[in-house]
């Protein structure tokens, strides 16, 4: 619309040429109490006959109630909208109404409000501490979630299985407790189920006790060593805090993976498996070149494929650092060494453990991330990495709440082992992401639960 504004006692004045046939520019709704307003996404003007649809955000716990609903209609000049609109109004139909423009044509339209879910929802489960749980050694190494169980690492070091040292058997969805399966040896570290419910728990190597792979087909079952990888064979200081495991130990194709901790040369051990067997007993290696010499580090093999990427975190933790430069690092690469990092404002200092999981054709990361103190907040993040790309974003880039999805509250406590863990159980189109907080004590140390839904 062209206007002449003047001031003073002058009027305002429309030049003698322009046409006013647009009628409707735009309709927006909005919930009484609030000020955001929902609109098309199609701008105006419209089309005779033209549906408006208006997706106005809802949640499966606070449904929005279409049935009182405030309506806005942008007009152009001159024109007038007929049935006029009512301050508090019931979209459950399709609301139809005419639009006479200024210069006497008359259009319909028809609006349609549709409560659309975001792409995705979150909603805690649970918190349980440590006391809760039963766990007695809060500095909780290893969690998997196998089946309908959730497993947590209670290992004690040098001490044997018993009926208060091992594997803790949860009820997942409760966290109920259910059994203890022993420690099948002294310095047991982690368990690591596959994709098929069957898990692993691994001796690591400390005093040259070697790194072990102990096999269990279920929480009823007995171990089986299908891999003893022997400090004089040459395993490095300290292989296995950190296993990852993908496919099936039982029956195909599956990798077991182990960063080497506090190594200059950034490597990583993996094994190939097939129907539970070794194809060698010797490790490949990969020597991470692009990192810093790390304190420790976390790898998922994306997939099964022989050409298949990784995702990696590591983290130099420098106990001189002023300016946070150093730090965990987040990074996908492909087998030619192409390395999409995250940028490090998407993470705290520390980025404790990750896992990456698929949802109807969409890829996300769960990541545990603290601060730099051991005292300081660890939180639970969510992120959409369907592109790779999107790691590059920051919380001021365009789409960005499109890729950052979710950050938990704050939990406490000192965790000066740097540890944590996340599982991940998927069902359909909703995720349930179990996180552990490892610190030094029972009343702020446990496992949270988070169920992620996709909407779409």
């Amino acid at each position: 619309m062209l206007m002449l504004l003047t001031f003073g006692c002058q009027k305002v004045e429309l030049r003698k040429e322009t046409t006013f046939t647009k009628g409707l520019l735009n309709f927006s709704v909005s919930i009484p109490g609030q000020s955001t307003e929902y609109a098309s996404k199609i701008v105006g003007p419209f089309n005779d006959g033209d549906t408006i649809y208006i997706e106005v955000p809802t949640t499966e716990e606070e449904p929005i109630d279409v049935t009182k609903l405030r309506a806005t209609a942008s007009l152009e000049h001159n024109s007038h909208l007929s049935p006029a609109l009512k301050g508090i109004m019931d979209f459950t139909q399709p609301f139809t109404f005419q639009v006479t423009d200024g210069e006497g044509n008359t259009k319909t339209h028809i609006v349609k409000v549709k409560p659309t879910l975001p792409r995705t929802t979150f909603r805690k489960l649970w918190f349980q501490n440590a006391e809760a749980l039963g766990i007695l050694r809060t500095n909780i190494s290893g969690m998997a979630v196998a089946g309908d169980n959730l497993l947590i690492a209670d290992f004690s070091g040098g001490s044997a299985g018993s009926e208060t040292v091992g594997v803790r058997v949860h009820d997942r969805s409760t966290g109920s407790f259910k059994k203890v399966i022993p420690a099948p040896t002294t310095f047991c570290m982690q368990v690591v189920a596959d994709d098929a419910g069957h898990f692993v728990v691994n001796r690591y190597n400390i005093y040259s006790a070697g790194f072990i792979l102990y096999y269990y087909d279920n929480v009823d079952s007995q171990p089986q060593t299908i891999l003893n990888y022997t400090a004089a064979a040459g395993a490095p200081v300290e292989l296995g805090k950190k296993v990852s495991v993908i496919g099936n130990l039982k029956q195909g194709k599956a990798f077991v993976y182990a960063a080497v901790p506090n190594n200059q040369r950034s490597q990583i051990y993996y094994w190939e498996f097939n129907d539970g067997v070794p194809v060698d007993t010797t490790p490949s290696i990969i020597s991470y070149a692009g990192a810093s010499p790390w304190n420790y580090a976390v790898i998922q093999r994306e997939s099964l494929a022989a050409n298949s990427g990784h995702y990696l975190t590591y983290c130099n933790y420098n106990s001189n650092d002023p300016d946070r430069q150093d730090g965990s690092r987040f990074l996908h690469f492909t087998p030619t060494m192409d390395v999409t990092p995250m940028h490090t404002t998407n993470h705290y200092y520390k980025v404790l453990d990750f896992k990456v999981f698929d949802i109807n054709g969409g890829k996300f990361l769960a990541m545990l991330t603290q601060g730099y103190w051991a005292w300081d907040a660890t939180h639970l993040k969510v992120f959409d990495i369907t592109d790779p790309n999107n790691m590059a974003l920051v919380a001021e880039s365009e789409g960005y709440r499109d890729f950052m999805l979710f950050e938990s509250e704050a939990y406490g406590g000192t965790n000066y082992n740097r540890t944590g863990e996340v599982a991940v159980a998927i069902e359909g189109k909703k995720a349930t992401i179990y996180a552990s907080m490892s610190t030094n004590a029972a009343a702020n140390a446990g496992v949270m639960a988070y169920q992620m839904t996709y909407n779409r």
